[in-house]
């Protein structure tokens, strides 16, 4: 039976995402119909080993170059067929393929003959990845010879109309190639030229790491790059034009029955000079005590140069250096003029590191002074050590920040190395609504500082109000309190709504001392499958905000019972997440709650070594200061913000074999245990009828016929079990023996 199975290889090709409808993938595929022999190797014999995109958007009209190369590390010569579905309601026109220079025509075949093709295939592999293309029609031609030990180019172009819905732009490419590759790709590359004759607000890739480069007031470039990787999630951008001075977009997912997720972005329209940026109040407050001796205290005045040459026409601003004593440069905020400027400088040149920290000191004389309402009010305090002198304890400072004349002001934190207080900077970040940033001692300080004061440095909109009037009504909004939004910044709003319908969206806010606002006019679905990737990033802002209240005012049971339920659910990998979900389903198991079959992260997690890891830092997580302290300030902060779902996983590498047993479709979490994909909510479904199926059956194929929306649940493996309205579905590999 093996000698007759089909062997495929993936070969990614672009895809629209459309916006609305069931959003499904679009990979090209080479099929090789006869192996040379069998074996699990055989199923995928060829490597990618260059995946390079070249994407030009022209207002909505989107013309797509896919250039790859393939190696068959084989010795035999292989004949394929090149497959490239069809994308569920996508207008391709003008699809052109180049087979090693040569053009080559496709044969389009209809949705009912590419549904055998790919039921024939999942027969005879025994891979159910292919049903995610399922019902949609197809592009077929034939590729040969495919030489040993040779490569195979093949490049493809297509030109497509992108929709726009909610204020928002999408651009779908399907970037998840980890089943199709049989090695790691050597070099994979994205890069997207947009054109807008309106000026570009908000770019949001909320699936990659990607460098954005704005030219122009209506261009932008979106680079994403990487190498020696197996991609397993695809590839989305949206880019929002701004409409005046703002461009404000809406996406939402709700599967039919449920409960709703919304994102909201705001940005400003992209302005290369200070024009549309209000002019602000800016203080700098910098510790100069004994610890920032040496290099730090030179690169901290490097630091100040920087900031000082990038403040804006109309800022008025002040230094305070503080040691055993606090010292002002000026009286009060003085203009940003040329001669302040330069005797400014002179003031930064001539610190030298010495004595104690007296953080209160330095903070009253940051808070005195003129005050305007006309305007921002900002101190950035960097600090690299507790206080030690004047004032100390943290309610005390914290009253200082906390007075009604301190209102509108807005404190930035900016800590150097692990010696201080995490809970105290926090408190003023929380306290202020703004953030904080760290910065290793092992890091370069000024590069740490220029970054953080370029996203501050030209605020656009202070006070920041969002309300939402309509049928819909929006909760657990993060984040709770609007930050203010900044020139080349951007504002994401994310939370979750029942009802349906038509929405007035109103961001407003202040502006040089006058009320603005801006409405937009949006709307809530009913039901949506598009956007799958929202409910987790909501989850991760609010399992963040959860883990921050745990760290800094102890552990409540009702608050870890939430962010243990919200991890689990929507498969949020950190250290202190795992450490709550393995606590939980050991104690479970242990009053016999729960079922082996039935656990999610208990496999991996629960060994030894990195339990007491996890059980480690999670118990540093409510220091107040030292490098666990730090290290879970930052990746908490990064939970509450996440806009990608790369920031909603730990990233570090003694969480890699765990992210490997995670998969997230349709919003929802799925574990590998025991070679069996577990939907999470299962833990809750003991009561539920059951219905089990043989994967690949008649019955199997007819549940996927009937409801094709559960084709990429299926796709996840021969060994399934998940949550689908009133019941559980089995899917059981009744071939496995034969294997």
């Amino acid at each position: 039976m093996k000698n007759r199975m089909w062997t495929i290889a993936a070969l990614a090709v672009l895809a629209l995402l459309p916006l609305t409808g069931v959003p499904l993938l679009a990979d090209g595929f080479i099929v090789i119909p006869r192996p040379p022999r069998p074996g699990p190797s055989a199923h995928f014999p060829l490597e990618v080993v260059r995946h390079d995109v070249r994407v030009t958007i022209d207002e909505q009209l989107a013309t797509t170059v896919v250039d790859q190369e393939f190696f068959n590390p084989g010795h035999s010569r292989l004949e394929g067929h090149y497959l490239f579905p069809l994308p569920a309601g996508a207008a391709i026109k003008d699809f052109s393929m180049w087979i090693d220079g040569r053009e080559t025509r496709a044969e389009l075949l209809d949705a009912a003959k590419a549904r055998g093709i790919y039921e024939d295939i999942v027969r005879r592999l025994r891979d159910p990845a292919l049903l995610e293309y399922d019902g949609r029609g197809v592009f077929r031609m034939r590729v040969f010879p495919i030489e040993p030990r040779s490569r195979k180019r093949i490049k493809i172009s297509y030109h497509e109309v992108l929709e726009r819905n909610n204020g928002a732009i999408a651009y779908f490419y399907p970037l998840a190639t980890e089943k199709f590759s049989a090695r790691a790709i050597p070099e994979v590359s994205i890069v997207l030229d947009i054109h807008s004759a309106q000026p570009l607000a908000g770019i949001h890739c909320p699936t990659h790491a990607v460098e954005v480069s704005r030219p122009g007031r209506g261009r932008a470039t979106v680079r994403y790059s990487s190498h020696d990787i197996l991609p397993d999630s695809d590839f989305r951008v949206f880019f929002t034009p701004a409409s005046g001075r703002l461009g404000l977009s809406l996406l939402a997912f709700r599967p039919a029955g449920q409960e709703g997720t919304f994102f909201l972005g705001v940005a400003p329209g992209f302005a290369r000079s200070d024009e549309g940026t209000g002019a602000k109040d800016i203080t700098f407050v910098v510790d100069t005590s004994g610890s920032m001796a040496g290099k730090a205290i030179e690169q901290a005045r490097q630091a100040l140069a920087y900031c000082l040459g990038r403040l804006n026409r109309g800022d008025r601003f002040n230094i305070i250096r503080f040691a055993t004593e606090a010292e002002s440069l000026f009286p009060d905020l003085l203009e940003a003029s040329a001669a302040n400027l330069a005797q400014a400088q002179a003031f930064v040149a001539d610190w030298q590191a010495a004595g104690g920290t007296n953080c209160e000191e330095a903070l009253k004389l940051s808070l005195a002074g003129k005050r305007s309402a006309d305007r921002p009010r900002i101190v950035v305090l960097v600090t690299d050590g507790k206080p030690t002198i004047g004032e100390t304890g943290d309610e005390a400072l914290l009253r200082l920040v906390r007075s009604p004349d301190n209102a509108g002001l807005r404190l930035f934190p900016v800590a150097i190395g692990s010696e201080i207080n995490t809970h105290l900077l926090d408190g003023f970040a929380e306290l202020t609504r703004t953030f904080r940033t760290y910065i290793a001692a092992n890091e370069d300080i000024k590069s740490g500082i220029s970054q953080f004061y370029d996203k501050i440095h030209s605020p656009v909109l202070s006070n920041v109000r969002v309300q939402i009037s309509g049928n819909a009504r929006v909760s657990k909004v993060h984040p709770r309190t609007m930050p203010d939004l900044y020139r080349g910044s951007s504002l994401t709003v994310i939370g979750r709504y029942q009802g349906s319908g038509p929405a007035t969206i109103t961001v407003s806010g202040r502006v040089n001392g006058r009320d603005e606002s801006f409405s937009f006019q949006a709307g809530f679905p009913g039901a949506s499958l598009d956007h799958d990737f929202l409910p987790a990033l909501w989850a991760a802002r609010r399992v963040g905000f959860l883990l921050d209240q745990i760290r800094r005012h102890g552990e409540d049971r009702e608050l870890v019972e939430e962010a243990t339920r919200l991890a689990r659910q929507y498969g949020i990998v950190t250290p202190y997440t795992s450490y709550l979900i393995v606590e939980d389903e050991k104690t479970r198991r242990g009053r016999g709650e729960l079922a082996e079959t039935d656990m999610t992260i208990g496999g991996v997690a629960a060994a030894p070594a990195l339990a007491r890891e996890h059980r480690e830092e999670f118990t540093a997580m409510k220091d107040k200061s030292g490098l666990g302290s730090v290290r879970a300030s930052s990746e908490l902060q990064k939970l509450n913000q996440a806009q990608a779902i790369t920031e909603t996983r730990s990233g570090r590498d003694s969480l890699r074999d765990l992210d490997r047993q995670v998969r997230t479709v349709r919003g929802m979490a799925f574990y590998l245990n025991n070679g069996a994909w577990v939907d999470a909510r299962i833990q809750g479904a003991a009561k539920l009828p059951v219905t089990r199926l043989a994967f690949a059956s008649a019955e199997y194929f007819e549940l996927l016929k009937k409801r094709p929306e559960l084709a990429p649940i299926l796709a996840l493996g021969r060994a399934l079990r998940f949550v689908d309205a009133d019941r559980v579905f089995e899917i059981f590999d009744a071939g496995a023996a034969a294997d």
